[in-house]
């Protein structure tokens, strides 16, 4: 199948999934009740959209004014985790329940972390196995970043010498 038409196809089944778990909210609460709700997860949709929006707009000035992406909290991981939680915002505005269950569970920290190591590519990315990549097996350094540290002649284990 061509984009569109899996587009289309995923849209409609999203909308009929929407109507049935409305109906089933209906039987529970009653029409009123299901109404009052979805407005409820509107309003808390909005808010965390505006909390949001507020933080990213703070980090976008700090990371400005110190001229540094990472030091502000701009780094690739921390941009994709914002924007998930954005769209968990956006789906709680969104009318329904199947997009506020999922908007839901978007908002939630380690639900985020586990998209994120799903969707993350690059060179650290999981292999197609599940396990998790090795850790590197050298680790660079600047010159800056390392001190040697000498331990006091007192503490230094005495080795015997090599018979050899």
């Amino acid at each position: 199948m061509r984009l569109p038409t899996q587009l289309m196809l995923g849209f409609a089944i999203w909308l009929i999934a929407e109507i049935v778990v409305f109906g089933m909210i209906v039987e529970i609460l009653s029409f009123s009740g299901a109404v009052l709700l979805c407005l409820m997860t509107s309003l808390a949709g909005a808010a965390m959209l505006r909390r949001l929006g507020l933080s990213a707009a703070f980090r976008l000035r700090k990371a400005l004014a110190n001229r540094s992406q990472e030091q502000a909290g701009l780094s690739r991981e921390a941009l994709l985790d914002g924007t998930l939680a954005g769209l968990g915002s956006i789906l709680l505005i969104l009318p329904g329940f199947v997009s506020d269950f999922i908007g839901l569970a978007l908002t939630a920290p380690s639900i985020r972390f586990w998209v994120t190591e799903r969707i993350r590519v690059g060179k650290y990315a999981a292999p197609p196995d599940g396990r998790r990549p090795a850790a590197p097996k050298v680790i660079d350094l600047a010159a800056k970043d390392w001190t040697r540290v000498e331990e006091p002649v007192s503490q230094r284990r005495r080795t015997p010498p090599d018979p050899a």
